[in-house]
């Protein structure tokens, strides 16, 4: 807990109390968020002190794996020295690590109310009884002591309820971390950006250094409203009165799924939601004051899969998660005709109120030409621009930024290399000298007063990934192999010999992953055989060969004949099973008959 005097000290920043120079910094670590879309996680650093913003996770649907997590190392080797938790917001790429790693670490975790619900639902996904006393719900504008920071969560509008900024203080200096934002004016649901307080911060000194989304630093059109998507929804569910519609978005924007349930009562419709990750978030809302008599009423729209199949086409609108194409997701399901209830076909046309997030334009289009080949219909935001908005800020919202909290300098965040360039370019543009281009594992310090920036450090940072129910590192050998498999193919040999090295059965060959003729296939059989049978009379008459160099002989060959047949480089596993002759096996002390 912050002394009084320290209290004093930050509450007054015109106080010429001296700190030593060791003092007079905040050291910033970003984990992830730098390199991609996703993972973001910063650890903020002052005296022998750290408070972690964020720990998110990314997608990635390769090789098995659809998760990627930021490295943790650092913060674990921290201990009792990482003071807190802090949670922006309430969507996957900034909460949806926590629940994973709950149990290596001790500290707090303060948020928002809509987002503590949120993550006390994903606890509960993973253990029958979570243990929830470290949650601190936190409220805007309400600041709170944690050992050398005071952090005040300021309100930002996002495309999702409780989103807030960081205002970060200690006695080296201040930050203000924003999170994910936009400027929206008329956000239906949710608050609008605090400019209030972040003029009000600016106007008394601003902030060394400001840590800000780069998301849409490149787009030159202004974010839009809520409202308009809005606007936008109710003229096209008019102009497909006779059609069934189907309205898929972010589960996270209830916002918006509020807004579609009241324009289907407007329009006689009856609301089904086909993805349980809607259920969720309405569930998180009934635990909030975002609850309200309007919002309940709404909601009591909502009837079954089973019963909205049974109705007529222009008495259904449907809600549906999966607008990336995600493998396994409703709309996924829906596209290649696997819902159980709902089959779509030429009275169905589905509204993509969403973006494209980068990496998923292959799958997305994919599944809307599955639809197509159904006989489905379908508008995005190329051809209705304000089906959907962003909940980013582009050039104008973030210069607004700068203006209000007069940052002496910026560290992007959030973004890929091309965003966070792009950033970094434009904030010198706009007077503010002192940026750095970061990537994830750099220690920046940033310096109280007149806010230079020094990468003081650089630890090396390995993204985990979930592969089924493990977190491991994404460079794991596991995935080597699994990597090398999907591309040069998989083959299997397994013989016996007794104890003199003479085969005594068959030779069982599988052969996974690459591509023969029959011809080519029993050239393949009868050269193994060969190899085999030449490798053994090398042996040593009477030496057992389980744990010599047969194996790896065997593989050499095996290797040399594929590559020159196939030009191929298969994984190859030998298995050579020998008997009449007792030996220890290396890899245990069992004895092996």
């Amino acid at each position: 807990m912050l002394n009084k005097k320290i209290q004093s000290e930050i509450n007054e920043p015109s106080s010429n109390a001296h700190i030593h120079r060791t003092d007079d910094h905040i050291s910033v670590m970003p984990l992830g968020g730098l390199e991609q879309i996703g993972a973001n996680c910063t650890l903020i650093g002052y005296k022998d002190s750290w408070i972690m913003v964020d720990l998110g996770i990314a997608f990635h649907d390769k090789l098995g794996i659809d998760v990627i997590t930021p490295d943790i190392s650092f913060p674990l080797s921290l201990k009792n020295k990482l003071k807190g938790i802090f949670i922006t917001h309430a969507h996957e790429d900034h909460i949806g690590a926590v629940h994973y790693f709950w149990s290596r670490f001790n500290c707090p975790v303060y948020l928002t109310e809509f987002s503590a619900e949120v993550l006390k639902q994903k606890l509960k996904s993973r253990t029958f009884d979570p243990e929830t006393s470290r949650i601190i719900s936190v409220f805007p504008r309400s600041p709170i002591l944690v050992d050398e920071f005071k952090v005040e969560f300021i309100s930002v509008a996002h495309s999702i309820l409780g989103a807030c900024g960081l205002y970060i203080q200690t006695l080296g200096g201040s930050l203000f971390h924003t999170g994910d934002w936009k400027v929206d004016d008329n956000p239906l649901l949710g608050d609008k950006t605090d400019f209030e307080r972040l003029s009000e911060i600016g106007n008394n000194g601003g902030v060394d250094c400001l840590l800000c989304d780069s998301t849409n630093v490149l787009v030159l059109e202004d974010a839009g409203s809520e409202s308009d998507v809005k606007n936008s929804l109710d003229k096209l569910i008019t102009k497909y009165k006779n059609k069934r519609i189907t309205i898929t978005c972010f589960a996270s924007n209830v916002a918006r799924i509020e807004a579609i349930c009241e324009l289907a009562q407007k329009h006689n419709r009856k609301v089904v939601i086909i993805g349980r990750s809607i259920y969720r978030m309405i569930d998180a809302v009934t635990e909030t004051n975002y609850y309200t008599k309007n919002f309940k009423r709404y909601i009591d729209n909502i009837v079954p899969d089973e019963q909205g199949a049974s109705m007529s086409p222009e008495q259904v609108l449907m809600i549906c998660t999966g607008s990336q194409g995600e493998a396994k997701s409703a709309m996924y399901r829906l596209a290649r005709g696997e819902n159980r209830f709902i089959k779509l076909g030429k009275q169905d046309v589905v509204l993509f109120s969403s973006k494209v997030i980068p990496g998923n334009e292959l799958s997305i289009r994919e599944m809307q030409n599955s639809l197509i080949q159904m006989g489905v219909n379908f508008v995005t935001s190329d051809f209705e621009p304000d089906i959907h908005v962003s909940g980013h800020p582009n050039k104008n919202a973030l210069r607004k930024m700068y203006d209000s909290l007069k940052p002496k300098a910026l560290i992007p965040l959030h973004g890929d290399p091309v965003m966070l360039h792009a950033h970094k370019d434009f904030a010198e543009e706009c007077g503010i000298k002192n940026t750095v281009f970061a990537v994830s594992g750099d220690i920046i310090t940033v310096h109280k007063g007149d806010g230079v920036l020094k990468k003081l450090h650089h630890r090396n940072v390995v993204y985990n990934a979930l592969d089924g129910k493990y977190i491991i590192p994404i460079n794991s050998n596991c995935l080597m192999e699994r990597t090398f498999m999907s591309t040069q193919g998989h083959i299997s040999i397994s013989f016996v010999i007794d104890q003199y090295n003479k085969l005594i059965s068959n030779t069982d060959i599988l052969i996974r992953g690459v591509f023969l003729t029959p011809n080519l296939l029993s050239t393949v059989r009868k050269n193994i055989l060969s190899i085999i049978t030449n490798q053994l009379a090398k042996a040593e008459m009477g030496e057992s060969v389980i744990n010599g160099n047969l194996r790896r002989d065997l593989q050499n060959d095996v290797k040399q004949l594929f590559s020159k047949l196939c030009d191929k480089k298969p994984v190859i596993n030998i298995h050579v099973h020998q008997i009449g002759k007792t030996f220890k096996n290396k890899f245990s002390n069992e004895e092996v008959l």
